[in-house]
């Protein structure tokens, strides 16, 4: 596709990037309340606060993990895994650290259905879609 340079405002960029990149379908959310039901005395989770939903694409943000031999023959990885990148149309609204992520649908299946923690939001002056830091928790997610 042949572009003239005059022709790539931010608008025009975001909306090639939306259309070519984010096409996974992400949900953002705020966890429902656990607590525990004084009738039954079991817990119930309230309903999880649905903030919105839309196009966006996860992206992992690591170096390959390094593992240390030590002596007792154990091996011990070191690296910053669980930290991935969320990329949605800057008309998404900006996540915080007590908001949630998951995917609904997208390229790769196993994604599908997992759980990641706001970590934080990335700000640009020239933004061309919103990047909000994630971290994943093997906790969240049935231990893997």
């Amino acid at each position: 596709m042949s572009v003239p340079n005059e022709a790539l405002t931010l608008g025009t960029v975001s909306a090639i990037v939306e259309a070519k990149v984010l096409v996974d379908r992400v949900r953002l959310y705020i966890p429902g309340v656990v607590h525990v039901d004084p009738e039954t005395m079991k817990e119930v989770h309230d309903p999880d606060v649905v903030l919105w939903e839309g196009p966006g694409a996860l992206l992992p943000d690591r170096n390959p993990d390094i593992a240390l031999h030590l002596a007792d023959q154990q091996y011990t990885s070191v690296g910053a895994a669980g930290r991935y990148k969320l990329l949605t149309p800057v008309t998404a609204p900006t996540a915080t650290p007590q908001h949630r992520v998951t995917v609904l649908s997208g390229r790769d299946p196993d994604a599908t259905g997992r759980i990641w923690t706001v970590l934080g939001v990335e700000r640009s002056s020239h933004p061309v879609v919103r990047t909000t830091w994630l971290g994943y928790e093997t906790t969240n997610n049935g231990g893997s």
